[in-house]
């Protein structure tokens, strides 16, 4: 058993763990993207306009239990307990799905997933960087973001595939199966990756938290004193320190630009160059094929240009995706042509991995240098704000996209929110220089 046991201790354990849970989570949250419609139409449930409202309760869920999770989390000194239940909430989920034919059953079955996502979600990514105390977590975000978008790829394609054989009963069984797999791993197969944090840290000293006297150098310059910070800070102090808020703040933004355009993409090949269901799915599989193939790349990238120009580049990275978000939200708003959408997916999912991988990691390295218990609260507020996003951008962009048409919502108002959120940080980082 003790082979088996330093193995569950390892922190490349609780990684693999955390993938499979990202992993899971994307399946679970987007295997029914492709057969609500046909469920709704065969059940005679409701119009289009509840089918939203279906999605929506999705990001209701996991806005409602984001925090919240963290907050339990940090205070019980436990990671294990969120990701169970999180893991036995999905298959409480699939138990729900397979015995639905109302529509108050999808919505508690939405309102549920979103809820048991807020659970794992940001708890996983919080075990990540509670055992990488002394290391940027670029590299490590970066490979959670790969599992992710392998999710996303996978479960539209399962969940399509299953319900055209086996019905709403084959869709849930096979979430029943995965939650209850997940759960069994978590109880399990690893060990609490705080009592690794602990060790770690005893081993290495909290002097070497971070990797380089220069980067304590540089983070104590910029918040004034380590001394200043309780181990366990407040939720609410947490928000409000400005390098929390600012990645929330662009969490925010991006989340906003990614769903609103996976929201609207779909729609606008079908009406503009009347493109089949299945040929427009070619365009989540471009963006979440490139996202897999640079996401450790640009991690291990972001982590070598913090480690040797200090924390100010991270802003600077995030600047960059930003403007080539906007340039691409603009591009693709005058596309003419199917193709050009398709090989403009390409660069939108550059753009979101160059925004999105540094601001993940700043939440996990905000705390590691400063030894807090918040990751897990830290991850809760970022897990928040894309939720919120997710849970208002879609209704409000298809709304706009009825009013304005295609070209105004993206290439002015999206592009434009890319542009607002680049100038906000280039702003911040010279405003510190001037002072």
């Amino acid at each position: 058993m003790k082979p088996f046991t330093n193995i569950r201790s390892l922190p490349i354990t609780i990684v693999v763990g955390s993938c499979i849970a990202q992993l899971i989570d994307n399946i679970t949250y987007t295997i029914s993207f492709a057969c609500l419609p046909h469920l709704f139409e065969d059940l005679q449930l409701a119009s289009e306009s509840q089918i939203g409202l279906v999605a929506a309760m999705f990001g209701i869920g996991g806005v409602l239990t984001s925090s919240l999770s963290g907050f339990v989390s940090d205070r019980l000194q436990s990671r294990k307990l969120p990701l169970v239940l999180g893991s036995i909430g999905y298959a409480i989920c699939g138990c729900i799905l397979f015995f639905s034919h109302k529509l108050w059953h999808l919505l508690l079955y939405r309102l549920l997933n979103g809820m048991a996502s807020g659970l794992v979600y940001p708890i996983s990514t919080a075990a990540v960087g509670d055992v990488y105390p002394h290391k940027l977590l670029g590299v490590q975000m970066a490979l959670l973001n790969m599992f992710n978008n392998a999710g996303y790829m996978i479960g539209p394609i399962i969940g399509g595939a299953l319900y055209d054989r086996a019905g709403v009963q084959g869709v849930s069984t096979v979430i029943i199966t995965i939650g209850s797999a997940l759960s069994l791993f978590m109880a399990l197969g690893i060990k609490e990756p705080l009592l690794i944090h602990t060790r770690l840290l005893e081993q290495r000293g909290i002097e070497s938290i971070s990797d380089t006297e220069s980067e304590n150098k540089t983070i104590a310059e910029e918040i004034d004193s380590i001394d200043l910070y309780p181990k366990d800070m407040p939720l609410w102090r947490l928000v409000l320190k400005w390098q929390v808020m600012l990645a929330s703040i662009i969490t925010l933004s991006l989340g906003t630009f990614n769903s609103s355009l996976d929201n609207l993409l779909g729609m606008h090949v079908k009406d503009r160059f009347h493109i089949s269901s299945s040929k427009a799915g070619l365009l989540y599989v471009i963006n979440g094929g490139v996202s897999i193939l640079l996401s450790i790349p640009t991690g291990t990238a972001v982590d070598r240009i913090i480690g040797r120009y200090g924390e100010d580049a991270r802003g600077y990275i995030q600047v960059f995706g930003l403007l080539l978000a906007c340039g691409s939200a603009f591009a693709i708003g005058m596309s003419k042509s199917f193709g050009m959408v398709a090989g403009l997916e390409a660069w939108i999912a550059t753009a979101v991995l160059l925004v999105n991988i540094p601001v993940m990691s700043s939440f996990g390295d905000f705390v590691n240098r400063l030894n807090l218990n918040s990751m897990a609260q830290c991850y809760g507020i970022f897990n928040s704000f894309w939720s919120l996003s997710s849970t208002f951008a879609p209704p409000v962009a298809t709304w706009l996209y009825t009013k304005i048409g295609f070209t105004f919502t993206v290439s002015g108002i999206l592009s434009g929110l890319c542009l607002l959120c680049a100038s906000m940080v280039l702003c911040e980082k010279l405003w510190k220089r001037l002072l």
